[in-house]
């Protein structure tokens, strides 16, 4: 098998650039992590309602949702570098206009820069980092770039939480603004493919072909449950856990056990998929995560709730590169940029919509009521996959 066209690396190459992606990856998720917390924090001691609180989170998902195809697709055309150095000089730029915010409005805008901040991250990262692996380890290669970003996503919160605890708000958003600024000067040591040829126009009938895909329909697919039950555990479960009984202590357990869980399952199930294929880890995954889900939702104490968190933790933090690679094995490299915004764009409208419905079906049905949701969303993809999804969804690139 040839290599990518756009690529002219061997393995020690690969390695350097695996190493400034992570490096990359790493100080900024760690930077925008940190923000999480802390931002609607600030936004109730300023007196926000609900509602404003909740317009930071609407605000983040529109700009995402909106911008993520148009992100991609410009770093098809001028590269996958700039945009990620864009995205790294947004979140500076968010951090330190939080930290001259006085109004709730202000905090708003500014949740909507880190929607266009991530936006400018995820499409070119997922493509760069399946362009620049071997070409039998595109799952390993989105793997470790997966993996770093949610140790950083993880720790990043606990650091954020932790100084605004002790030092106040100004300290951990000038750290936000520090490690956002570090990351900036981190993306000069990511080296990105040479460009030999431009993206496909948008209306060619063979970027039609591949764009829509049965491939890149099953990717979208996988994405949009994946994001159903991730979106379901971060919006409902503290509150889910909280109505059983359950001591904060014990919840931030329970939260942290489905955290390491998607930290392990990325670490593994990207070089799993190249070894055995996309289908039956992606069908395995979305099965474990489907009884994970019951679990939680049949759970009455800490026990099989954290059980079943582990399961479903596994099952998303497998899925996330698996679903990478399905998309990167059906499309094109020079044109990998806009499928992966559309795929961002898939599970953000998604993320949204499992929320909406977890809280409606909640509040209305039963708190247990979401997990049954999810359980069946992962069992019909991991049959939808099995039927549709061929054995080895990868595809040869000759040039």
């Amino acid at each position: 098998m040839l290599s990518d066209p756009l690529l002219t690396t061997g393995q020690g190459s690969t390695m350097r650039q695996q190493a400034g992606q992570c490096t990359f990856t790493l100080l900024l998720m760690f930077a925008i992590g940190m923000a999480v917390p802390v931002s609607p924090l600030l936004a109730s001691k300023m007196g926000a309602t609900w509602v404003e609180i909740g317009l930071m989170g609407s605000a983040w998902g529109l700009v995402f949702t909106l911008s993520a195809f148009l992100t991609g697709r410009i770093s098809d055309k001028i590269g996958r570098k700039p945009v990620l150095a864009i995205s790294a000089g947004l979140s500076a730029l968010a951090a330190f206009l939080f930290l001259r915010a006085i109004t709730v409005s202000e905090l708003i805008a500014i949740r909507g820069l880190e929607g266009l901040a991530w936006a400018c991250f995820w499409p070119p990262m997922e493509a760069l980092a399946t362009e620049t692996a071997e070409s039998e380890q595109t799952g390993r290669g989105i793997g470790l770039v997966t993996t770093v970003y949610a140790v950083g996503f993880a720790i990043g919160p606990l650091a954020g939480g932790f100084m605004t605890s002790v030092f106040g708000f100004a300290p951990a958003f000038m750290t936000y603004f520090v490690m956002a600024s570090l990351s900036m000067l981190a993306i000069w040591f990511v080296q990105a493919p040479r460009r030999i040829r431009p993206p496909t126009p948008l209306l060619q009938r063979r970027f039609l072909s591949t764009f829509f895909s049965r491939n890149l329909a099953l990717g979208n697919l996988l994405g949009a449950s994946y994001t159903f039950g991730l979106a379901t555990v971060m919006a409902l479960l503290s509150v889910y856990a909280a109505g059983l009984g359950l001591e904060i202590v014990w919840i931030g357990v329970a939260v942290s056990i489905f955290w390491g869980g998607r930290i392990l399952g990325a670490a593994i199930a990207g070089s799993e998929s190249d070894r055995f294929g996309r289908k039956p880890v992606a069908v395995l995954a979305l099965i474990a995560g489907s009884i994970g889900f019951v679990m939680i939702g049949v759970a009455s104490g800490l026990l099989l709730l954290s059980a079943g968190a582990l399961l479903a933790g596994l099952s998303v933090g497998a899925i996330f590169p698996i679903n990478v690679t399905i998309i990167a094995d059906g499309i094109e490299p020079e044109s990998r940029g806009s499928a992966m915004g559309f795929y961002e764009m898939t599970c953000a409208i998604a993320f949204m919509a499992a929320s909406g419905i977890g809280g409606v079906t909640a509040e209305l049905v039963n708190p247990r009521t979401p997990y049954a949701l999810s359980a069946i969303t992962f069992v019909s993809c991991a049959v939808a996959l099995a039927v549709l999804l061929p054995h080895r969804s990868k595809r040869t690139i000759i040039h």
